[in-house]
């Protein structure tokens, strides 16, 4: 039986904890005191796309977020101009967010070559564990756009998408990053893990058979199929990619009220189910 998870909060704050294409999560990162350089030039136009050529400079927050949609989730990079309306838009007033690298699926290897190209420029702001942190990272920056379209969606605004490829090889970064959690009791609960290993404890490991970051003890974790805050969390993040015995996981401890604490490593797949007791 599945988990359910009994959420009492208005829907604005579901959609802004989990990441957000209609505004950006710290709303005064943004500016209007800003400039920028287009040579952006309508290419053609299909039943449901309109392609444009050339490349737009300008300003603006970029995000790398955690989104969830229906039962799925999954990360994107992200990006709000300070000026909105320097991009070509469908609807008058659109401050929609620009989805860079083109697609929006699950998928691991797009996933990580995203999550790369905000690492690259911020090294030393950023570690590794960030490109599945349980919310989203904010950063002022300049970059270049190219190969920009729009997907048509006439029926609704809301589902006109942006597109573009970013050039971060022009980013340049104007603050520190900021980040943001998800609370606790909005993890996706299709893919929360229950412990079936025999011992009292699960060994969390940083790799397949390799340093153990911590044991979790059962009695700390969910077991029941109803939600509770002081019971600790197992996200499921895919299997590992050199053994697919492993799966990668984040663990957030029982006393955490969002997800700033996750640890994250891998978990033999025997010791782990996605059944819950009744």
């Amino acid at each position: 039986m599945r988990l359910i998870i009994f959420v009492f909060c208005v829907a604005y704050s579901i959609v802004y904890a989990s990441g957000s294409v209609h505004f950006a999560h710290f709303q005064d990162m943004l500016s209007s005191q800003t400039s920028y350089n287009s040579t952006l030039q309508k290419d053609k136009e299909t039943i449901d796309k309109i392609y444009y050529k050339g490349t737009i400079t300008l300003s603006g927050v970029l995000e790398w977020q955690m989104y969830r949609e229906e039962v799925d989730f999954y990360w994107r990079l992200v990006f709000f101009p300070d000026v909105p309306s320097a991009l070509p838009r469908l609807f008058e007033y659109d401050t929609q967010a620009i989805f860079l690298n083109d697609a929006l699926k699950r998928n691991i290897e797009f996933q990580k070559n995203s999550f790369l190209q905000i690492y690259n420029v911020l090294p030393n702001q950023l570690n590794q564990a960030d490109e599945y942190i349980l919310g989203g990272i904010a950063i002022r920056a300049t970059l270049t756009l190219e190969n920009y379209y729009i997907e048509k969606h006439l029926d609704s605004e809301a589902d006109t998408r942006y597109y573009a490829i970013a050039k971060i090889d022009s980013t340049q970064t104007l603050n520190n990053v900021r980040k943001w959690y998800i609370n606790k009791s909005t993890i996706p609960s299709e893919y929360l893990l229950f412990p079936i290993a025999k011992d009292s404890y699960i060994n969390l490991r940083e790799s397949p058979n390799g340093k153990i970051l911590t044991q979790i003890q059962k009695m700390d974790m969910l077991e029941s199929c109803q939600f509770q805050d002081n019971k600790g969390f197992i996200l499921n993040l895919g299997q590992d990619s050199t053994n697919p015995k492993w799966l990668k996981v984040a663990y957030i401890p029982k006393e955490a009220n969002d997800t700033s604490k996750a640890i994250y490593g891998v978990i033999h797949e025997s010791q782990v189910s996605f059944e819950c007791e009744e």
